[in-house]
């Protein structure tokens, strides 16, 4: 929440009519913040500005995940900067919260402001046919590598009631998939006055009526608990799909890395959901060139992405994050090799997303429209409950809806499929 209120801005420049544009970078709790400052500006008289328009301000709600999210977050900022000079600058987000002395030093910058864990709730979201709902903010993993836990703070959860109020306004507007996110979202209810756990939350979601679809954005393999799984075996809406980060498939390089799991342990959760929960897609997180990282240890991530099979994987290569644990840490591997792995891993997972795709070819599944294909409005594209991108013949009026589909081919990334009208 912004620590400034947006009457104040449209009095200071003595008109009750401005534009503002909003820029977000990172994670899905990014997302979802923008969207509740978004709604506190356009709720007092502020315009949202159409593309191609210069508008009066900007918001820029910046991420500091990786050294190359510092990078594009500053450059995106000098780019508002430019594109229009007259306007005021506005910068918020995670990169604020330990380098403002820094970005205090780029010219054009008008309020650098610095935010709570929760900010007001949202409505709706923009330019999304999926709303994202966060219900957890801030880390206590402290992972070696990530500055996450040092920006965001302790563990907090958003009260039940709050949820269940915003998932109602949500629905009330259209949406039929929400997605629960947060920084730890398997921490919900820990270390904090909530009482209940995330299966108590997706329990009182599944309730509310027009809802179709309950998401999790991402969750720890630690936090994969037995009643999650036996709820998403039975659920009629919890999405078939986890995004369980590995990091590293060395079980030496998850101890430096401070992780809380080993490989045979990861990789015993995923058969067991495998085998659990019939269709149920993984993706995934790999971190490379973690310091200390040898070529026998880059294989053993290598060998356990194969083995788990994960519909996709976010590749990251290892940067230095200022006040972490790893900063210090010797062993550092050559940018060389790091972007060399990070080419082969990209590989291994495209092979394994498409086995993972070949097993639902002739197959029936509900999908959700989102839009029109980019660049090819002949397709509109959508998701299935566990993750499957799916493109299909257009069709109008159809964005938002789920509709019946048979799955014939591989394209890409994207399944191309077939309306079933007589489902």
């Amino acid at each position: 929440m912004l620590a400034i209120n947006p009457s104040t801005l449209l009095r200071i420049n003595g008109e009750r009519s401005r534009t503002i544009k909003f820029f977000t970078l990172g994670c899905k709790a990014n997302q979802y913040d923008t969207q509740s400052i978004r709604e506190r500006f356009l709720s007092k008289g502020f315009g949202e500005a159409e593309t191609g328009q210069r508008p009066d301000y900007f918001l820029v709600n910046t991420c500091t995940v990786t050294s190359g999210a510092d990078q594009k977050s500053r450059n995106i900022i000098r780019r508002c900067i430019q594109a229009a000079p007259q306007a005021r600058v506005i910068v918020t987000g995670c990169l604020v919260e330990k380098d403002w002395r820094q970005l205090k030093k780029i010219k054009g910058i008008s309020l650098i402001v610095q935010k709570s864990f929760f900010p007001e709730g949202i409505s709706s979201f923009s330019r999304h046919t999926r709303a994202f709902l966060k219900i957890q903010d801030g880390c206590g993993n402290f992972c070696a590598y990530c500055k996450v836990a040092l920006v965001r703070g302790k563990e907090r959860s958003k009260k039940l009631k709050q949820i269940l109020q915003e998932a109602r306004q949500l629905v009330a507007c259209g949406y039929r998939e929400i997605v629960l996110t947060g920084i730890c979202l398997g921490a919900y209810g820990r270390s904090s006055a909530v009482t209940e756990n995330l299966v108590d939350v997706i329990g009182c979601l599944e309730k509310i009526k027009g809802l179709s679809r309950i998401r999790l954005s991402s969750i720890e393999a630690g936090d994969v608990s037995s009643g999650l799984i036996k709820y998403l075996r039975s659920s009629q809406k919890l999405c078939r799909h986890l995004h369980i980060p590995i990091q590293s498939g060395d079980d030496r390089i998850l101890k430096l890395m401070n992780r809380k799991y080993g490989r045979k342990k990861y990789e015993n959760l995923i058969a067991g959901l495998k085998a659990n929960i019939p269709g149920i897609s993984i993706t995934t997180d790999c971190l490379v060139g973690f310091p200390g990282e040898t070529e026998d240890y880059f294989e053993n991530t290598v060998d356990l992405v194969r083995k788990i099979r994960p519909l996709k994987v976010h590749i990251f290569g290892y940067s230095i994050r200022p006040g972490t644990k790893a900063e210090n840490f010797s062993g550092l591997v050559n940018p060389g090799i790091i972007r060399r792995r990070c080419n082969k891993l990209a590989e291994v997972a495209r092979e394994c997303r498409e086995k993972f795709m070949r097993e639902f070819l002739g197959r029936n599944t509900q999908v959700l429209i989102e839009d029109e294909v980019k660049g090819n409005p002949s397709f509109l594209e959508g998701l299935t409950d566990n993750y499957l991108k799916v493109r299909l013949p257009f069709r109008p009026h159809l964005k938002n809806v789920i509709v019946p589909a048979r799955l014939k081919s591989i394209r890409g990334d994207s399944l191309i499929g077939e309306y079933v009208d007589n489902l």
